[in-house]
């Protein structure tokens, strides 16, 4: 994990587009909002190819909820669920969840020590009635599931039992720049290693953006010489776009 400032990176590549660009209105939140865009787009790649915990994020106490009313789209009235703290990474097979866990504050009838933690399973809602009816995967106090819809996870297999809260460890996104507790003078959450190609694609992204104004005039005229030219993403690139968990 990095311990360059946030700062250190945006202000670094201010000072390359005003090297090339010096005529031009550049803010430091636009390329903050850059460096946050394409970070997101690296970090989810660099996640998916390791085994480490590295970028993994733990909260230990996310309250369980149970909504008094229906509210869409999916909240459902009745069924327990926790919120996700925060935005994750859109792995297939939900993958940007690591895991969901509880223990029990009091020794419960059926159930393990409080101490130990039991890990819940993925499933999925068209899934659900199958396993209710499985005798072997029947949901439990003992064999819980949980399930997304949207930033919802919920609960099954804790109908006889009531824990308060859950632990979920998950792989979370890059704060966006409209996040009022973003700190630029705190370390950029982001690979050491992969900061060079962060910047590159930045200056590319940067150096697309800024010459489109005075290149592309809109007087009628289907000419493409004016569009800039230079390949901004390659192919290898493209093809990274929908990396999986592992």
């Amino acid at each position: 994990m990095s311990a360059t400032l946030l700062r250190t990176v945006v202000d670094d590549l201010m000072k390359d587009f005003r090297q090339q660009f010096d005529d031009k209105m550049l803010q430091r939140s636009q390329v903050a909002h850059w460096v946050i865009m394409i970070g997101n787009r690296l970090l989810s790649q660099h996640i998916a190819k390791r085994d480490s915990g590295a970028y993994l994020s733990i909260y230990p106490n996310v309250p369980i909820q149970v909504a008094a009313e229906n509210d869409a789209p999916n909240v459902v009235k009745g069924r327990k669920h926790i919120v996700l703290p925060t935005c994750i990474f859109d792995y297939t097979q939900d993958g940007g969840v690591e895991y969901v866990s509880y223990y029990m504050d009091k020794q419960e009838p059926g159930c393990p020590p409080p101490f130990t933690n039991i890990l819940f399973s993925r499933t999925t809602p068209s899934d659900v009635a199958r396993i209710y009816g499985s005798t072997y995967e029947k949901p439990s106090g003992t064999n819980p599931y949980w399930y997304r819809a949207g930033k919802y996870i919920y609960l099954l297999g804790l109908e006889c039992i009531n824990p308060t809260a859950l632990e979920i460890g998950i792989y979370s996104t890059l704060k966006p720049i409209t996040d009022p507790t973003l700190d630029l003078d705190e370390a950029f959450p982001f690979p050491e290693e992969l900061l060079i190609q962060l910047k590159r694609q930045v200056l590319d992204l940067g150096r697309f953006v800024m010459v489109i104004p005075e290149e592309r005039v809109n007087d009628g005229v289907d000419d493409q010489k004016q569009m800039p030219g230079g390949k901004i993403t390659s192919v290898n690139e493209l093809s990274e776009d929908y990396p999986e968990n592992k």
